[in-house]
């Protein structure tokens, strides 16, 4: 499986689990701001998880080992409704982290049909930002893994609803979808 496929394969099981267990947010006390979430760098130990996120925000989820290669994944608890953060270590090194609705930002709804044309392959954040416009397209989920930096952003129109996704790999739009946009 490739590092790109391991990725996205991250962003949508971070995504479904925001999605599917909005009970599991309440559970515990413990939880992972977008901040601390920043602070675990890829390379961590598992101690330095704990340490940041704090006593019972992060639970061991899931666990593998091989000759020479032992994982385990840690699923947190996020401080914003639906958020939730996860960390899979590789020989107690972090190798990959993704997070899903730890910004806490929603959209301000103003995104247009013409908008979403207008953002095209290989454009990148900024030039997404200054085409739609501030507040318009938020980060609702992102990943990253050695070398690869992945990010979904979610842009609103209120009036007659329709939505707009964009995924980036490395700050540049590689995938897009739309619905309803007018």
């Amino acid at each position: 499986m490739s590092r790109k496929s391991l990725v996205t394969a991250g962003l949508l099981a971070t995504a479904l689990t925001a999605a599917l267990a909005p009970t599991a947010q309440a559970a515990g006390t413990g939880t992972i701001t977008r901040a601390e979430y920043d602070k675990v760098k890829l390379g961590a130990s598992i101690a330095k998880l704990h340490s940041v996120a704090g006593k019972g925000a992060c639970k061991k989820t899931a666990s593998d080992s091989y000759p020479g290669y032992s994982s385990k994944t840690y699923t947190c608890k996020g401080n914003k409704r639906y958020s939730t953060a996860e960390f899979l270590f590789g020989n107690g090194k972090l190798e990959i982290k993704s997070q899903a609705g730890l910004d806490g930002k929603q959209s301000n709804g103003k995104m247009t049909k013409a908008k979403y044309k207008k953002i095209t392959k290989g454009k990148t954040i900024a030039q997404m930002h200054t085409i739609a416009g501030k507040g318009v397209c938020v980060r609702s989920v992102d990943s990253q893994a050695k070398g690869i930096k992945s990010a979904i952003y979610t842009c609103e129109q209120k009036s007659t609803y329709g939505v707009a996704s964009f995924s980036f790999t490395n700050g540049k739009v590689d995938g897009r979808s739309q619905f309803g946009l007018r």
